[in-house]
């Protein structure tokens, strides 16, 4: 038997078991300066289904650029022209889940005046389900997620403001407001996002 005290090492457990269950309750840390300004841009995307290939139909919001379905999968949703159940002829944005790639991001409409989103949520998203859109529809999405280089894993976010709608031209028009700092959810356009 040990004549080493005991005490010492409970002690020490203790301390450790208090210090752990503060980090447990600590549900947020707060995020390092936002380096990059808030980004506006106008987007033209071309249907998945009868247009050609050279158009790009999907959009990439992690950086910022329109992308051809037939040669990556780093987009975070496409654009189709399809028929709905009733005979509509309907436009709908096609979160990554719906194409059988792997479920990350989403969209989701919301009633919300396109210029007076300042934050984007981070709950709602749908990201399995055809989204129908007309103009005038404003949608937030969420990107698909990326490591953040202070260790978080979050997506980018954007809200959209559907502007155009061609069904000859099998093509839609958006402005599209994006929060390039990993780990923000500001919307304020030209702006740098203030620390969460």
């Amino acid at each position: 038997m040990s004549d080493t005290p005991q005490f010492p090492r409970a002690a020490a457990l203790v301390a450790m078991t208090l210090l752990g269950s503060g980090l447990a309750c600590s549900t947020s840390f707060p995020l390092p300066p936002a380096t990059a300004a808030v980004t506006s841009a106008t987007v033209t995307l071309w249907a998945l289904t009868g247009t050609d290939l050279s158009h790009p139909s999907a959009y990439d919001v992690m950086n910022e650029e329109v992308a051809r379905t037939d040669r990556t999968s780093l987009f975070d949703f496409a654009f189709d022209i399809r028929v709905d159940s009733v005979n509509d002829t309907t436009a709908v944005l096609l979160p990554r889940g719906t194409l059988g790639l792997y479920v990350d991001g989403g969209l989701q409409v919301t009633t919300q005046a396109y210029d007076s989103i300042t934050a984007a949520p981070t709950s709602g998203y749908q990201d399995t389900l055809a989204l129908p859109v007309t103009v005038g529809t404003v949608v937030l999405a969420a990107s698909r997620s990326e490591t953040c280089n202070f260790g978080y894993v979050r997506p980018l976010y954007a809200r959209m403001h559907i502007t155009a709608l061609d069904l000859v031209a099998r093509s839609i028009t958006f402005d599209i407001v994006t929060d390039p700092n990993c780990g923000y959810r500001s919307l304020k356009v030209d702006s740098l996002p203030p620390t969460q």
